[in-house]
Formats: structure tokens, C-alpha cells, sequence
């Protein structure tokens, strides 16, 4: 990642067409970051229809505003997105990617993983 984020720690292409989203270890992420993140990743991706693996920090939490938020910008790129896989590590980020999950049903395949490798693996085997 080449500028300074308030948000991510890290940001880089897996293979051609997944993109790898580190989070910094932020207790709350509200709608500024989360602002802030889809930005980065927008510049970052030049708008490229790609599979997504977000990374989360064991402390991130989320907003209800920010969530709602999140939710509504997924919808927008909903065309950018060909698969989705959310690394979680508790019960609390679970439950928020729950509320994520049924908001976007349908609109493209997204999944929640408590282990990197097997998100990586999920993601490959989508087109």
C-alpha cells in the first residue's frame, strides 16, 4: 500500500483477480473510516471486477451507522465484486457480519471464515 491510512494496514492483489484487505486493530470502525477504506480500495483497484478477502483485526468492531453504511456501499459495487470472504475472530464480529450477509443475500457469493487459508481457498474456487 502506497499512502497512509487511518484504516488499513495492508492492501495487495493475492493473484490477478483477488484483492487482499488488511484492517488496522481499531476498536470501532465508524462510517469515517469505513469511508476512508472503500475509498483506498476504489484508488487501489481502479474499479476492476475482483474477489475480495477482507481481513479483520480480533478487535474491530463496527458501527451500527458504519454498518449500514457498509451495507449500502456493497450494494453500489455489487458489479465490481465477483466474491466476497470476511475473516472474522469472535462471536461480536460474527454476529455484525450476520446483519452484512443478509443485507447483500444474493447480489454476489460472500462467506465469513475464522481461518485466512480457507477464505484464500473459498475465493479461488469462485469463477
Amino acid at each position: 500500500m502506497k499512502q497512509e491510512s487511518n484504516i488499513i494496514k495492508s492492501i495487495v492483489m493475492r493473484d490477478d483477480t483477488t484483492v487482499e484487505v488488511e484492517f488496522l486493530d481499531i476498536k470501532t470502525i465508524d462510517v469515517n473510516l469505513l469511508s476512508e477504506a472503500y475509498q483506498i480500495l476504489d484508488d487501489f483497484t481502479e474499479g476492476k471486477r475482483l474477489k475480495k478477502l477482507l481481513v479483520t483485526a480480533p478487535s474491530n468492531s463496527i458501527s451500527k451507522v458504519a454498518r449500514h453504511f457498509g451495507e449500502s456501499e456493497a450494494q453500489k459495487r455489487r458489479n465490481a465484486i465477483i466474491a466476497e470472504a470476511i475473516v472474522v475472530h469472535s462471536l461480536p464480529q460474527k454476529m455484525a457480519i450476520n446483519f452484512y450477509l443478509n443485507f447483500i443475500k444474493g447480489e454476489y457469493p460472500v462467506r465469513y471464515f475464522t481461518d485466512r487459508d480457507k477464505a484464500g481457498e473459498w475465493l479461488s474456487s469462485m469463477g
